[in-house]
């Protein structure tokens, strides 16, 4: 049988952010059946076998675009037909690459990850449908964000912006299979533009080997400056506000404050606490320019309320490395030295972070937006709770009922030193398996590329 020949299209891949890493688990299961993978990206990716600069969504022309095709930005340089024309401009560019990149490659099939759902890079859409189309490529497209999911994408600056949307975001097409990631978000494609699709939530490789301490990994928290005693908080997700950092912050700071209950006990991983331990959060993911604001007010928060944390994806890449003869660590590696793990995003698709914590049997501290209540709850894992409620404070940042709060420090302090908490961490890792094993996407993907 020849060889099927597949390629993965996304803005950027190689990171440590959850489409890069569920691109990457698609890579792997489509090579394990004797695929040849070509990952098509941004210039920015790392690992990248074709890079197109136009894909990059936050430089040059195209944040530009973003913030005049959308009332929210209250942007107003260019005009209608002076948007419509670097749109179109960038949309050929884009396609004049992928048609060169298809002469060379001839792909069999293409999956297609953001880029008819995501909001910030209108132009990149229409190449990629019409690239389907001319090359009659069957395509599987992957939609984890939808534009409508938030607010900055609420209103279009005009009527061309309006209808290009309609048409391509996502497009309709006999080439195309649509996937969405939950239930959510296949009731609202249905609803807005009677598009069928299929779930499929975020997976994990949960047959891998469980993460350990080695030879490699045993140093992070010394060269951290933090102690082996020390109570260690990992909020492992970028620093973006859907993410809810703050909420960590706040978790963190209440248990600190309850940090007697904890002395000179072990806990459940058999770590020794001391007479004088601290509360690290560990904040591992990276902060995107676009998002640098909500960082200065997470750092000033932390200062503010005399918050133990450290921001460390200097030293976090997707696998590792030594750089300068500097240890690069993998975020696998950082899980291994977490004592509980925080999850409060207010929104996401799905939630990577969620089902490494599962794999890694960590006990989960987890805020409960909408999907996880809808989709993933039911599952039956068993979490600390922060509840479901918000407030948005004046600076714009979020603040949970300080009861929710207190209630979730006081169950995780109980789980923290109870020796029979492993139990509960391995009937999690027994659900994760059964809801979102390699075998789910595996099965998928030999089913509808023929494998």
């Amino acid at each position: 049988m020849k060889k099927k020949k597949i390629a993965i299209c996304h803005y950027r891949v190689g990171g440590t952010d959850g489409v890069s890493l569920e691109i990457e688990k698609r890579k792997q299961i489509l090579e394990k059946h004797g695929c040849e993978v070509k990952l098509i990206a941004g210039s920015r990716s790392k690992g990248a076998d074709y890079a197109i600069d136009e894909l990059e969504w936050d430089q040059g022309v195209v944040p530009i675009i973003k913030e005049n095709g959308f009332v929210y930005f209250n942007r107003k340089d260019l005009e209608d037909d002076e948007l419509k024309r670097k749109m179109n401009k960038i949309s050929d560019r884009i396609l004049n690459k992928l048609d060169e990149i298809q002469r060379i490659e001839k792909f069999d099939a293409v999956l297609i990850h953001n880029i008819f759902s995501f909001g910030s890079h209108l132009a990149a859409a229409k190449p990629f449908a019409k690239w389907v189309e001319k090359h009659k490529l069957p395509c599987i497209a992957t939609h984890h964000d939808f534009y409508w999911e938030r607010n900055e994408f609420d209103i279009v600056r005009n009527e061309y912006v309006r209808n290009y949307m309609k048409k391509f975001m996502p497009p309709k097409s006999k080439y195309i299979e649509h996937i969405t990631i939950n239930s959510l978000a296949r009731r609202e494609l249905k609803k807005r533009f009677n598009i069928d699709s299929y779930i499929l939530p975020d997976i994990f490789n949960f047959n891998q080997k469980p993460w350990k301490k080695d030879s490699f990994n045993k140093d992070p928290l010394k060269e951290l400056k933090i102690k082996s005693t020390d109570i260690i908080v990992l909020q492992a997700t970028r620093v973006l506000p859907r993410k809810g950092v703050e909420l960590a912050m706040d978790f963190t700071k209440t248990l600190q404050k309850k940090i007697d209950e904890l002395k000179s006990k072990k806990l459940y991983n058999g770590k020794k606490i001391n007479a004088d331990p601290n509360v690290i959060l560990l904040i591992a993911g990276y902060t995107e320019d676009m998002d640098h604001d909500y960082l200065l007010k997470i750092k000033a928060k932390a200062f503010d309320d005399k918050i133990h944390i450290k921001f460390i994806s200097n030293v976090i890449k997707a696998n590792r490395a030594y750089r300068q003869r500097i240890k690069i660590y993998s975020l696998w590696d950082i899980y291994v030295h977490a004592d509980i793990v925080t999850f409060p995003s207010i929104w996401e698709g799905w939630g990577n972070q969620f089902i490494e914590a599962i794999f890694a049997k960590k006990p989960i501290v987890v805020f409960e937006y909408p999907v996880f209540k809808e989709d993933i709850k039911r599952e039956g894992y068993n979490i600390i709770s922060l509840g479901d409620e918000l407030e948005t404070l004046e600076n714009g940042l979020h603040k949970a009922p300080q009861e929710n709060i207190q209630k979730a420090v006081q169950k995780s302090i109980r789980w923290l030193i109870d020796k029979n908490l492993n139990k509960k961490l391995e009937e999690n890792f027994a659900i994760g398996k059964k809801y979102h094993g390699y075998k789910i996407l595996e099965d998928f993907l030999v089913k509808k590329l023929g494998l």
